[in-house]
């Protein structure tokens, strides 16, 4: 396990209404203060989940579960879109359930069907995979990307939400994002809110073709890559 440890999360409400949770002692958010649910859609649907070629199954690893909002909301279009999915997500941190059941995600929170969903995302037992709804397949992993033993070219779109690289910059070094690729399928999308220069230039440099979709308040862009 990393010796990264996020501490003691407490709630924070975002400009939209949503809740994300602020750690003290690192002095960072897990979302955009700007609003948690906006950032999350922008991100890692309109330009992550929204931009995979469609196909039988959809493979999606996330890279920081976090309070679940990518997951829940890629659910959320999966069952509209009548879209099979195979969610990973790598948490070694994850959130204390009572904390859990606090956090307002908007309209999310406002569904019992989604609200049902989100709590077994966080109370299934980590490393076992759960189906939900109709054809979403769940697994929640106790582990690091370091420690990940994923398939090579297996993913369709990597959600690269860690810590930002001022504050978990082990999370950033060119050894995880040689990873990540590796793990990309061709024609794979790599998606995350940061837009860091050193992080650009080392994408680049592994082959990955960059775009930089505007990003919310806040931010001037955000990064998306794809893997030729």
């Amino acid at each position: 396990m990393s010796n990264f440890n996020p501490g003691k999360p407490v709630l924070q409400k975002t400009e939209d209404g949503s809740h994300t949770l602020f750690l003290e002692h690192l002095d960072e958010t897990y979302h955009s203060s700007s609003g948690a649910l906006t950032e999350s859609i922008h991100v890692f649907i309109n330009y992550g989940f929204a931009c995979v070629v469609p196909q039988e199954t959809i493979k999606v690893l996330e890279v920081g579960f976090g309070t679940g909002m990518n997951a829940i909301l890629t659910y959320i279009e999966s069952e509209k879109n009548k879209q099979k999915v195979n969610y990973q997500t790598l948490e070694p941190f994850p959130i204390p359930l009572e904390l859990v059941e606090k956090i307002d995600m908007g309209f999310v929170s406002q569904s019992p069907t989604y609200a049902s969903v989100l709590q077994q995302m966080h109370s299934q037992s980590a490393n076992q995979k759960i189906t939900l709804g109709n054809a979403f397949d769940f697994t929640r992993i106790d582990k690091t990307i370091q420690e990940f033993e994923g398939k090579k070219e297996s993913i369709d779109v990597i959600y690269f939400d860690a810590f930002a690289p001022r504050k978990q910059p082990e999370m950033w070094e060119y050894e995880v994002l040689e990873r990540c690729v590796s793990l990309l399928k061709k024609g794979g999308i790599f998606i995350t809110y940061c837009a860091n220069g050193q992080f650009k230039r080392n994408l680049k440099s592994l082959g990955i073709i960059l775009s930089n979709p505007p990003g919310i308040k806040g931010r001037r862009e955000i990064t998306q890559g794809m893997k030729p």
